[in-house]
């Protein structure tokens, strides 16, 4: 694959990926930091599936598939790499305005908060979100349920609250 082609791949994911990775470690200089560093091991650990393979231009339906097969393979390295960057900062977070407004979504350890952006932000299955991950299934659904218990007053803008009254946009 040219550098081009990679690019073409890689882009349109960007946006999604330092979405994740805010939501994973809330300071903005270590977040830009996990997604290019996150960038680099995908790419060198999966050298020969993502920088030598060939790619076919007109082929549309397999871009998807590889866009589709290139943002799982980099949730996980993003996430096992915010994991111990987390584990190196040690438990105290940046108060900045993200922590501010969302203290217990923050609160919650770095594997449950991607699980929640997984399933309530990209709308990813529970199966999908384990295979990913390298989660059980019920691990899954044991942290999505106790985010949204611990959550209720406080969710992210894009957790649903379920709230009835809440207008859809």
């Amino acid at each position: 694959m040219r550098k081009k082609d990679l690019f073409s791949l890689v882009q349109p994911l960007l946006p999604r990926f330092y979405s994740l990775s805010v939501a994973l470690l809330p300071d903005d200089l270590q977040a830009q930091q996990l997604v290019v560093d996150a960038m680099t091991l995908c790419l060198l650990k999966h050298k020969d599936t993502w920088l030598e393979r060939a790619w076919d231009v007109q082929d549309r339906k397999g871009h998807v598939l590889e866009r589709k097969l290139f943002m799982k393979t980099y949730v996980r390295h993003l996430t096992d790499l915010a994991t111990k960057r987390a584990a190196q900062l040690g438990p105290s977070l940046p108060d900045g305005e993200l922590v501010q407004a969302h203290p217990q979504f923050y609160r919650f350890d770095v594997r449950t908060r991607a699980v929640g952006w997984l399933r309530f932000q990209q709308a990813w299955s529970v199966d999908e979100i384990g295979r990913t991950l390298g989660m059980p299934r019920h691990e899954v659904i044991e942290k999505l349920h106790n985010m949204r218990y611990l959550m209720l007053g406080q969710a992210p803008h894009w957790m649903p609250t379920g709230d009835a009254t809440e207008v859809e946009a």
